[in-house]
């Protein structure tokens, strides 16, 4: 089996996102592993696992946007969907959120987006709902906050159906992972090696390609200059990049000091900040 790698894992409600990614470390027997994206117990959906060495990259791979289906459950039973749609509305676009109690996060306001609130079907006073926002929105809170504009609203139940390019189709269940080990064990790896992603790839960054004879460099700790650089996509300054090498290697993670078109002029000095390095 792989040394690393990422688990895309289909939460299950009733487990906090910790307790799914100890189960799979243990099934995968890895030495440690760490999770994208903080779940509450009861709520399902995608939960990235990085195992091993891959755990360091999963900060990255977090994603800016989630995207969740869910239930509102209103008090009032007579609300017309004309009122909800109108609520969801105003709930659209740049927020202040102050986190729950239940939160491990500090109670401070803070400015969250959401970039849609989709009004699906209804039933009686329970409106079924899609949304799509910035990573940190509560949901919970959302909901709760919706209910102060109509005499109360609670969310009732939820599930998260993509963090950044995830989507819940790519998932996978524990009990699938369980049947894949099973079958490595037992000769049978293909299973279980389709199920391992690779990290970088559901990275959202842009790439940088840095020469060959600079990767030597880079792994006995130096910093990117500007004569290692091959290629360049269209980053900006201080945006977080993804480094490979010539040969389509992936070398680790960094932040640009300059834009491309004033990265490709210089011809000495550092271009890129090494914040992560995965290639050995």
């Amino acid at each position: 089996m792989t040394e690393e790698g990422l688990i895309l894992i289909d939460k299950p409600p009733g487990h906090t996102s910790h307790e799914v990614t100890v189960f799979v470390k243990r099934i995968l027997k890895a030495k440690r592993a760490g999770h994208a994206g903080t779940l509450d117990p009861e709520v399902s959906g995608v939960l990235p696992v990085a195992f091993n060495r891959s755990t360091k990259l999963i900060g990255y791979i977090a994603g800016k946007r989630k995207r969740y289906v869910g239930i509102i459950k209103f008090k009032d039973k007579n609300i017309s969907d004309e009122k909800v749609k109108g609520l969801f509305s105003e709930f659209t676009g740049e927020l202040t959120q102050t986190p729950p109690k239940m939160s491990a996060v500090r109670k401070i306001p803070r400015k969250r987006t959401v970039y849609f609130l989709k009004f699906l079907e209804r039933k009686d006073n329970l409106v079924l709902f899609d949304a799509e926002v910035d990573a940190g929105t509560y949901i919970r809170t959302l909901c709760s906050d919706i209910g102060k504009k109509c005499g109360g609203a609670r969310m009732e139940e939820l599930r998260r159906i993509s963090v950044g390019n995830i989507s819940e189709k790519e998932t996978v269940t524990l009990q699938d992972l369980i049947d894949a080990m099973w079958l490595y064990e037992n000769g049978k790896k293909e299973r279980l090696l389709k199920l391992i992603k690779k990290p970088e790839d559901y990275i959202d960054a842009k790439k940088i390609i840095v020469h060959n004879k600079a990767v030597e460099n880079l792994k006995s700790g130096a910093q990117l200059m500007a004569p290692g650089i091959k290629d360049v996509e269209d980053v900006e300054k201080d945006e977080v990049v993804k480094l490979y090498s010539e040969t389509g290697e992936f070398i680790g993670m960094g932040k640009a000091l300059f834009g491309k078109d004033e990265m490709l002029k210089i011809r000495k000095g550092q271009v890129v900040k090494i914040e992560r390095m995965h290639l050995r």
